[in-house]
């Protein structure tokens, strides 16, 4: 084989050549050619997967060809079908979910189409034929990959950090897919991604944003004067940058002098600005708030694409009722068949000390409770400050006890070796419940093997704070009694003069709900409010860094 036939097997076999092996060619001339086809589809998939491909899309691409008995999906006797078309429109969809169609062999395999499209001199010729079973499961496994990378996301979570677990169960991506070629191939992806609104409502801010940059993106804002009934040619560039990202209609066709001043439009735009950016509402353009608004259109895409991603690793059913807490948002919000119907402010562990991303299920209040102090905060807080203070279990209310099989006792804090590691790890300290219990007057419990829950705190002038990651991975509410109200709804007997009594009887006692609630502890930067607004929030533990 020379010539024209050797370059384009050359250009079209850089895909692992061994894997794409002419087992089956002697058979060729004695078979018909949709036999010859499946005969060289079952040998190439028999192979292992190719260099770069998943082991799972490979078993995928294994089970749709079983499935089918080994015809081919994507072409005919001898040309591409009309659904290679459709598949490659598909596969350039993938910049809709945040994902780059190159990734996904997109201009290859729109060459090889167009190649494999033309006549030939043989149609019949075993190395067409060939060509064409290699062109089907390039097809097959560009789309399976997608699929997947769709459906349960490119990457793990635990690459940010290996507490953090995927939660959603992997669909059926080759029966689907299988399903889908005998009906509206284009909805494929649409069946297998996350099922929650919230995907949906970021894939569109993603095209809205994808828009914004095809029109060329926003301007640099530039440091001006920008002050109410002032104007600036700076504030014609501030108009701009608002009218771009739809917090301000456009103003093309004023006169310079009118869109030069900083009216109460441009105000008030600022303020919906600064909102969608988890800025202080003022109206005015500080430097913080001008600095948001240079954040690249590049970048904002990238973000919003972060967080499609994370919405993969989300399980199909919050729960008809459910918590949401979201780190870098700083609030748990209670939603009821997808719709919020309370929001509160919390505070999240800080960096270094950061809560945990995970699904559980609240299912204890615990009114007046005990502190029991964890052995990095003895090792590394309370031990030393007792050390230079002998008072200070005393004035914050802290036990010491020694624990065994018999039971705790308490220890006198005088006849402890402070200065001695090994002594001090022995033994157990509690908090008594009381106005000083660093859990406040009421704790919310839901399994996890990070001993993180929700819980009241004396500290109360943190929540005014606009950034809240001051714990030790922890979540701090703003309104306990609140919260308590409503996760003891349907259990009449708690009123809410029982409730507040008994967070304040300095008497621990635990109350199990009559009906579990899941709590999903959440990190997105970005998301979309119940009136099509765009969020971006502050990366506070730098996990948007590390999943690019």
């Amino acid at each position: 084989m020379t010539g024209p036939a050797m370059t384009a097997l050359r250009a079209s076999g850089v895909w692992l050549a061994v894997i794409f092996a002419t087992g089956a060619a002697d058979a060729a001339c004695t078979k018909r050619r949709a036999h010859v086809a499946s005969g060289e589809l079952q040998n190439i998939v028999a192979k292992p997967a190719p260099a770069g491909i998943k082991r799972a899309v490979w078993d995928d691409v294994r089970a749709f060809y079983a499935q089918r008995e080994h015809a081919p999906a994507w072409i005919g006797d001898s040309a591409p079908s009309a659904r290679a078309k459709d598949a490659l429109r598909v596969i350039t969809s993938a910049n809709e979910h945040g994902l780059l169609a190159s990734d996904y062999d997109e201009q290859t395999m729109a060459r090889l189409l167009g190649e494999l499209s033309t006549a030939e001199a043989d149609q019949a010729s075993a190395y067409r034929l060939t060509r064409l079973a290699q062109f089907d499961v390039r097809v097959t496994t560009a789309l399976l990959g997608l699929g997947r990378d769709v459906a349960i996301g490119r990457t793990t979570p635990a690459s940010i950090d290996r507490r953090w677990k995927a939660r959603r169960k992997a669909p059926d991506v080759a029966g689907s897919l299988n399903t889908a070629i005998g009906g509206e191939l284009a909805e494929w992806l649409g069946a297998i991604q996350p099922r929650h609104p919230e995907y949906a409502a970021l894939q569109k801010a993603l095209a809205d944003m994808t828009g914004v940059r095809r029109r060329g993106g926003w301007p640099t804002v530039p440091a001006g004067v920008f002050k109410r009934d002032v104007s600036h040619r700076s504030v014609i560039t501030l108009r701009q940058r608002l009218a771009a990202t739809g917090e301000l209609q456009p103003a093309a066709q004023r006169h310079r002098e009118v869109r030069a001043k900083y009216d109460s439009g441009v105000e008030n735009a600022v303020r919906a600005f600064q909102e969608h950016h988890a800025l202080k509402a003022t109206g005015v353009v500080d430097a913080v708030t001008q600095a948001a608004m240079n954040v690249s259109v590049d970048e904002r895409i990238r973000q919003i694409a972060l967080n499609l991603e994370r919405w993969r690793w989300m399980p199909d059913d919050l729960g008809a009722r459910h918590f949401i807490v979201n780190i870098p948002y700083f609030h748990v919000v209670a939603r009821e068949h997808g719709k919020p119907v309370n929001d509160i402010r919390v505070v999240v562990g800080k960096p270094g000390n950061e809560t945990p991303i995970f699904s559980s299920e609240m299912d204890t209040v615990v009114f007046s409770p005990y502190w029991n102090i964890p052995d990095t905060i003895v090792s590394g807080e309370t031990a030393p400050a007792v050390a230079k203070d002998a008072g200070y279990l005393a004035r914050n209310n802290i036990e010491v006890l020694r624990v065994s099989n018999s039971g705790a006792e308490r220890v006198d804090p005088s006849t402890i070796e402070w200065d001695d590691p090994a002594a001090v790890q022995e033994l157990a300290f509690r908090q008594r419940p009381g106005a000083k219990n660093a859990l406040g007057h009421v704790k919310f419990l839901f399994t996890n093997p990070y001993n993180v829950y929700l819980h009241d705190t004396p500290a109360d002038n943190l929540f005014a704070r606009r950034g809240r990651a001051f714990s030790h991975g922890c979540i701090r509410i703003e309104e306990p009694a609140a919260l308590a109200k409503y996760v003891l709804r349907d259990q009449p007997d708690w009123t809410e003069p029982r409730i507040l009594a008994a967070m304040h009887a300095g008497v621990e006692k635990a109350v199990k709900l009559a009906q579990p609630i899941p709590v999903h502890v959440v990190y997105f930067t970005a998301w979309v409010d119940e009136r099509g607004g765009i969020h971006f929030q502050p990366d506070v533990y730098g996990y948007d860094w590390k999943q690019r």
